[in-house]
């Protein structure tokens, strides 16, 4: 309840209370008085008409009666004057009363609205009366008759109606003095208090150096009121002071921010600096390696060039991880869900690494049902290509487990591993690019870059694939992913690894100012039983191809700022836009990236993998319209 009703109510209620009281008792004894009156009056005018209707009646004289009656007629609230004979005979004005009771000396009864007094008609003896006289022996004599006079009692509830009338009003006039006394005289004394507690709410809202004016008459009252201004004024400098103090830590910070932002800035273009520069020999190194295969298969130098295929194997993964990370930065790759059969990847993956795992002399299972998720099928791949490389690159004994299990609506699946372990400290940072951990303590277990698990992380976010990771120093690691399942189930079609080159007779032209890049390629493609020519740039094609053909295979930067996208797009225009293309670039760049993703073209990244060239060559040619047959 608030302090101003409060006080209201205190000064209110008490006089209320007592105007109630004094109001009751003032009508109850009015009313008493009231009655009593009544009775009174109608027991003196019974009397009095008795004493006066004596001659009357002993005489017998009617018409003084007769006037008596009307004289009392007049008299106020009398409804009915009655004389009565022993014999019943009656004499009456006003509102009769048929039945009436016994009467003796003196009689009062009520038939309603009506009060009746009676009093006896005797004969006054001289005895009686004069003190001369003997009165010893006198006896009273029997009543002559009686006089009955009624009252109304409807006057006297008139009476009582106009005296509570009266009452109330003089009550409520009383109570509206005492509220107009109360507003003007004990709630002034609140009103600064009042003040107060809207000044407190003003600051609490937030409206520092709220102010209160200073009009209390009480010393302790004008005290209380300079002291919240002054704690007000005290609240709004410090506000002030811990504005200032975050707006510069906010410009610090923003600066902090552009200095991060900054040096990623810096890093992803060094990476993609870096790796253009270094895939152009390692394109052509790879494609040198790949034509080599034929010439050496069942020499000494078969094993040598294994190896050296290895060595290039490794690089192109390093090189495919930072190109990883620049295209998830760049924000180019966008998943495609699909039904994707998880005990088929599972087997599938642990099939690719079992010659890794044999020889590290480690065992590697699967243990998953034949249930179908919902994902990306190459993001999902990589995700858990780059989870089984993890576990089986820091396992030395024991094994890794690939298992599927049933987990909460959804699908998890794991990679177990019986390796070092991570250290708690570390597991937080694990998926932090660049960063590896050392689990000795000396240095010999840290390999690669440290960007697999930062991908994995990415890749998952990007899918919405919850990753956890629980791990426990000397005993092993698990990373889990939970897939959501898929609704349909659609048949299981095998799909089988296509394994020759392209059919002969495909024509392809080649377009790269790289000599030696030219070189190995046309080789490469020539033990495909490929038709190939090569060009150095753009004009070359312009003047010397004749011939449309099946694919356009260019480089992405050329001489005089020419681009494989102006190659592609000057032989579609003159042979037709069936014509298919691949762009082959070093250059990871964000900026890059993202306009070969918006031109549509297939693009190789380097050093090429010869497998995915031939696979992404025959998709295109098998794309191709056929000719009609000739007529028979």
């Amino acid at each position: 309840m608030k302090i101003r009703t409060r006080a209201f109510l205190l000064g209110l209620l008490p006089t209320l209370l007592a105007a109630v009281v004094l109001t009751a008792f003032h009508i109850h004894s009015r009313l008493t008085d009231l009655d009593k009156t009544m009775t009174q009056q109608g027991v003196a005018m019974a009397r009095h008409l008795a004493i006066a209707a004596e001659y009357g009646m002993f005489s017998g004289n009617a018409a003084a009666l007769e006037n008596l009656l009307e004289q009392t007629m007049k008299e106020p609230w009398v409804s009915s004057a009655i004389l009565v004979w022993p014999d019943h005979t009656r004499l009456s004005r006003g509102q009769p009363n048929r039945r009436l009771p016994e009467l003796g000396n003196d009689a009062t009864w009520h038939d309603g609205e009506r009060a009746w007094f009676a009093s006896a008609v005797t004969v006054e003896t001289p005895g009686a009366t004069d003190p001369f006289l003997d009165q010893a022996g006198g006896q009273p004599s029997a009543p002559l008759g009686w006089a009955v006079i009624g009252i109304d009692q409807r006057q006297k509830e008139v009476l009582a109606h106009e005296l509570l009338l009266a009452s109330l009003g003089l009550t409520l006039g009383g109570l509206l003095l005492t509220v107009v006394l109360i507003d003007r005289l004990a709630l002034s004394g609140v009103k600064p208090l009042l003040d107060i507690v809207a000044a407190v709410k003003r600051i609490s809202s937030g409206a520092f150096g709220a102010y209160t004016p200073v009009t209390a008459g009480s010393p302790e009252l004008r005290e209380l009121q300079i002291m919240v201004n002054r704690m007000s004024e005290s609240l709004r400098a410090y506000q002030q002071d811990m504005l200032a103090r975050v707006d510069a830590v906010t410009a610090e910070l923003a600066g902090k921010k552009r200095e991060a932002e900054q040096a990623s800035l810096a890093k992803s273009r060094f990476l993609a600096a870096a790796s253009h520069d270094l895939r152009q020999p390692m394109h052509a190194i790879s494609l040198y390696v790949e034509s080599l295969k034929p010439e050496l298969r069942g020499c000494a130098g078969e094993a040598t060039l294994e190896k050296i295929e290895r060595s290039i194997l490794s690089m192109v993964e390093l090189f495919n991880a930072i190109l990883d990370v620049t295209r998830l930065d760049a924000g180019v790759i966008q998943p495609a869900p699909a039904p994707v059969r998880i005990r088929r990847l599972l087997l599938a993956l642990a099939e690719a690494f079992a010659v890794e795992a044999e020889r590290k002399g480690l065992s590697l299972r699967v243990r998953a049902p034949d249930t179908w998720v919902e994902s990306d099928p190459i993001l999902l791949e990589r995700i858990l290509r780059n989870l089984l490389s993890n576990a089986l690159l820091h396992t030395t004994h024991g094994g890794v487990l690939l298992s599927a299990r049933p987990w909460r609506g959804n699908l998890r699946v794991q990679v177990w591993d019986t390796g070092c372990g991570i250290p708690p400290e570390q597991q937080a940072r694990v998926f932090e690019e660049f960063y590896q951990t050392d689990t000795r303590g000396n240095g010999t277990s840290r390999h690669g870059l440290g960007l697999g698990l930062a991908i994995v992380r990415r890749l998952a976010r990007l899918l919405a694939h919850p990753l956890q990771l629980d791990s426990r120093p000397g005993r092993g690691t698990v990373f889990s992913l939970d897939l959501p399942l898929s609704g349909n189930d659609p048949e299981c079609t095998e799909e089988l690894a296509e394994t020759c080159p392209p059919l002969p007779g495909v024509r392809i032209v080649v377009v790269d100012d790289e000599p030696a890049v030219r070189d190995a390629v046309a080789r490469l493609l020539a033990q495909w039983g490929i038709d190939v020519e090569t060009f150095g740039s753009l004009e070359a094609v312009r003047q010397t191809l004749r011939q449309p053909p099946d694919v356009v295979l260019a480089d992405y930067q050329l001489l005089d700022g020419v681009t494989g996208p102006d190659v592609i797009e000057f032989v579609r225009a003159r042979w037709g836009q069936d014509v298919g293309a691949i762009v082959i670039t070093g250059d990871t760049r964000a900026d890059t990236v993202q306009q070969l993703a918006a031109l549509g073209i297939h693009v190789l990244y380097k050093p090429v993998h010869p497998p995915r060239l031939s696979a992404l060559l025959r998709r295109l040619v098998a794309a191709r319209p056929r000719p009609p047959d000739p007529p028979e």
